[in-house]
C-alpha cells in the first residue's frame, strides 16, 4: 500500500491524540486502586480492634479497640489519612457485643490532574464479647 501526502504523519496525530487519555486512564486506574486498597485497610484494622476489645474487660475496651485499629493501620502501610476508630458496647438478644467503627479519608497525593474530591472510606466490625474473659 503506497502512503499518500495526506497520510502522511498520521500516526503522530493519533499518538499525540491518544496519549493524554492513556494517562488519565493510568491515573484513573491507579486512583481506584488506592481507594479499594484503603477501603480494605480500614476493614481489616475495625476487625482487628472489635476482636481485642472483645477478649478485654468493659472498662479497658475502648482504649484496647482503638490501640488495635490503630496500630493495625499503621502496620498495614496505610493510604489514608485523617483516621477516626469508635468504639462501642451494646446488647442485644441477652448477648452483649462490642463494635469499632473506622474512617478514613482517601489519600490522593500525585493524581490532582483528575480533580478527585475528598473520598472517605469507613467500615464497622462487631464481635460477641467474650464472657470468660471480659468482665
Amino acid at each position: 500500500m503506497k502512503l499518500t501526502k495526506f497520510d502522511r504523519g498520521s500516526a503522530t496525530v493519533e499518538l499525540v491524540l491518544l496519549t493524554p487519555l492513556l494517562i488519565v486512564l493510568a491515573l484513573f486506574i491507579v486512583a481506584s486502586g488506592r481507594s479499594g486498597e484503603a477501603l480494605r485497610q480500614v476493614q481489616h484494622a475495625a476487625d482487628h480492634g472489635a476482636r481485642a476489645a472483645s477478649r478485654v474487660a468493659t472498662s479497658r475496651m475502648s482504649a484496647i479497640g482503638q490501640e488495635a485499629a490503630s496500630l493495625d493501620l499503621q502496620r498495614s502501610g496505610i493510604s489514608c489519612r485523617n483516621t477516626r476508630v469508635d468504639v462501642g458496647v451494646s446488647a442485644h438478644s441477652g448477648l452483649r457485643h462490642v463494635s469499632v467503627s473506622v474512617a478514613c479519608e482517601v489519600d490522593h497525593a500525585g493524581l490532582s490532574l483528575l480533580g478527585l474530591g475528598r473520598r472517605t472510606v469507613s467500615a464497622k466490625s462487631s464481635e460477641v464479647i467474650d464472657v470468660y474473659r471480659a468482665d
